[in-house]
This record gives structure tokens, C-alpha cells and sequence, in this order.
């Protein structure tokens, strides 16, 4: 009994995760996520007291994944900003959730903080011992760095010329040549100056 109540509870966070990256929390429809979830809607009150706890608890479940697959090792930051970007390709619904949850509330929609937080100060102490190991520039506050990283992997999914003037999804090449910008472009950025002057 125990497995077949943890399985539901997987179906309505898949199904919810799809609904709300698609609707956000207002757009968003229970019938509709009980219906792909194959459960009740009762049965799904039974987890989540409404819709609003149903959605923080599929931004959570997406942030944990995110912060479970994508970390800074060996002071690459470079190649950090390339796994972050291969990461949003392949899970484009974590972005446009985080994007909903900033359109839809006043700030006061989040997940719990020890996700978000614990996640950005581990990163942002890895980029410290980059910067006290010569590999990013030390003029950089880490923080604003991790900013500036997060806004150049999420660039095209916001820029809206893009749409516009192709009308598809970017195909293989087209990627590849995103994900080169923003590895050659962090490059720039954490580059120490004393290097780049030579």
C-alpha cells in the first residue's frame, strides 16, 4: 500500500510539473493533473492542500534535481556554465517554473529556502577557491558572479527577437554553437586580468 501511494504521489508531481510549466500556477488545472495522473483529485488533496502547495512542492522537486546534477568541480567555472546550459536545454520546464513563480506572486512564492540558499553558497564558495587558486579573476564578488552565469544560460530562452525571426526550435548545430557562446563568454568574464594583460 505504502508503494502504491508513493507511485501516485510521483504521477501527480510528473503531471503537475507538466501542467504548471505549460499554464503557471493561475493557468494551471487539478482536473487536468489528476486526469494525467491518473488519481482523484481527493486523492491528491490528500497530499497537497491545494494547488499552491502542489506547485512549491514541483519547484522544489525541480530545484533539487538541478542542484543534485549540476555543481562546480575542479575550479572550472567555464565548464560549469556549460553544464548549467545543458541542463536547461534538457529540462526546460525547471526555467519556465522558476520564471511563473516570479510573474505570478509577489516574492512570496518559494521553495524552501535551505534548497535555494544551501545550493548558491556552495557554489559560491567553490568560485572563492577558484579565485584563491588563479583560475577566475578576484575581482568578481562571487555571488554577482553566479548572476551573471545564471542570466547568460537562461539569455535565450528570454531573448524575444529569437522566436520571432526563426519560428522553431533550435536544431543540434544551433545549440551547440549557444552553448559555445556562453563557455567562451564565462571564459571572458572569469579570465584574471593579470592574464588577459599579457
Amino acid at each position: 500500500m505504502a508503494r502504491d501511494g508513493a507511485d501516485t504521489q510521483t504521477r501527480i508531481l510528473e503531471a503537475a510539473r507538466t501542467e504548471f510549466a505549460a499554464y503557471g500556477l493561475a493557468g494551471a488545472r487539478i482536473d487536468r493533473i489528476a486526469k494525467a495522473a491518473s488519481a482523484s483529485k481527493e486523492r491528491m488533496y490528500a497530499y497537497y492542500s491545494d494547488k499552491r502547495q502542489l506547485f512549491l512542492a514541483v519547484l522544489e522537486l525541480n530545484l533539487r534535481e538541478f542542484a543534485s546534477a549540476v555543481v562546480l568541480v575542479d575550479n572550472d567555472v567555464p565548464a560549469f556554465a556549460g553544464a548549467l546550459f545543458d541542463h536547461a536545454v534538457a529540462h526546460p520546464d525547471h526555467l519556465r517554473m522558476i520564471d511563473w513563480a516570479r510573474l505570478e506572486t509577489d516574492g512570496t512564492l518559494t521553495p524552501s529556502t535551505d534548497v535555494v540558499l544551501g545550493y548558491r553558497d556552495e557554489q559560491v564558495r567553490r568560485i572563492e577557491l577558484a579565485q584563491a587558486a588563479g583560475t577566475v579573476d578576484a575581482a568578481w564578488a562571487p555571488s554577482q558572479l553566479m548572476t551573471l552565469i545564471f542570466g547568460l544560460i537562461s539569455a535565450w530562452l528570454h531573448e524575444p527577437g529569437l522566436s520571432l525571426a526563426y519560428g522553431r526550435e533550435p536544431d543540434a548545430a544551433a545549440l551547440a554553437a549557444r552553448r559555445a557562446n556562453v563557455v567562451h563568454a564565462v571564459e571572458r568574464l572569469v579570465e584574471p586580468r593579470s592574464r588577459a594583460a599579457d
